[in-house]
């Protein structure tokens, strides 16, 4: 047995099941639509496939499930801020547990939700009444969304990120349009440079596009196909590759790891979005894969 071993629980409806991976929860989806898992250890998404096609999503082999450490790949959930805005890294959400809050099925798929409020772990790190939800509706294709209602006496600003790691054949023939006019370059402290209007990975990415379109086209060259992202609620779209170096020095990925995914992610980089008492924020990234075989090309 591996540490990617599910080791079955209890079945929770006709299509979701409740198992261990190691020390982890993990809702397993087996739907004639699609097949995913979610952790309900930061309300991580570990896989996501639409029935007879590919996977959309990349996860580490080496990740690390002791249900403590962050999850490398998926999508992880950035909340209530975004990278070192805030310590820890990019927020407590995705080193906490979450509760199952609801479950609904129907012909098309699955809807999953889990809740997160407030703790003394997280008013520790972050002073404030709130409510999170993340809402996860998985048919063909996949829809996330993250949405923090202020249940506080006072407004805050929050900040965060749907983090995806999308699945490619080969990262170095991937391009990702979309993403506008100029980038935030995180391996230049954050200088402001133009850009020409596509990325591609032969080297490391690590940029913050603030003009990028709300769709934005991952093309997977290698793997004949073509991967839509729709994001709303957001501010930036988050680019990321480590490329081979990086992914060598990171012992929760695998060292050739950096071939087989793009990061887009639907974030808001700065903590900037303003929350009056009861009022909510969503924000939401929906992935498809437009087309599958070599017509595409």
């Amino acid at each position: 047995m591996t540490s990617h071993t599910l080791h079955f629980e209890r079945r929770l409806s006709a299509s979701v099941d409740l198992c261990y991976r190691q020390a982890v929860p993990v809702l397993r989806i087996q739907h004639p639509a699609c097949d995913a898992t979610i952790s309900q250890f930061g309300a991580h998404l570990l896989s996501f496939s639409p029935r007879d096609a590919a996977p959309l999503i990349w996860m580490s082999g080496n990740a690390v499930y002791d249900a403590k450490t962050p999850l490398r790949g998926g999508i992880p959930v950035c909340f209530p801020w975004f990278g070192q805005t805030g310590s820890p890294s990019h927020g407590f959400a995705r080193r906490v547990m979450w509760d199952i809050q609801h479950i609904e099925e129907d012909a098309q798929g699955v809807t999953i939700q889990l809740s997160l409020l407030p703790s003394a772990k997280t008013r520790a790190l972050w002073p404030h009444d709130f409510e999170a939800i993340m809402t996860f509706r998985l048919t063909h294709t996949l829809d996330v969304a993250l949405t923090v209602k202020n249940t506080d006496s006072l407004p805050f600003k929050i900040g965060g990120a749907l983090h995806s790691y999308l699945s490619v054949a080969d990262s170095e023939q991937a391009t990702v349009a979309g993403v506008g006019s100029h980038y935030l370059d995180n391996f230049s402290h954050g200088q402001r440079k133009p850009a020409s209007g596509t990325v591609t990975f032969e080297e490391p990415v690590d940029r913050i596009y603030t003009d990028s379109a709300s769709s934005l086209t991952l093309t997977d060259t290698a793997g004949y196909r073509r991967i839509v992202v729709n994001n709303q609620g957001e501010t930036s779209a988050v680019v990321w590759n480590p490329g081979q170096a990086a992914s060598v020095q990171m012992s929760d990925m695998d060292d050739d790891g950096y071939l087989h995914f793009v990061c887009i992610e639907a974030a808001i980089e700065q903590p900037s979005i303003q929350l009056a008492p009861g009022e909510s924020h969503t924000l939401t990234t929906c992935i498809h894969d437009e087309k599958h075989g070599e017509l595409l090309f």
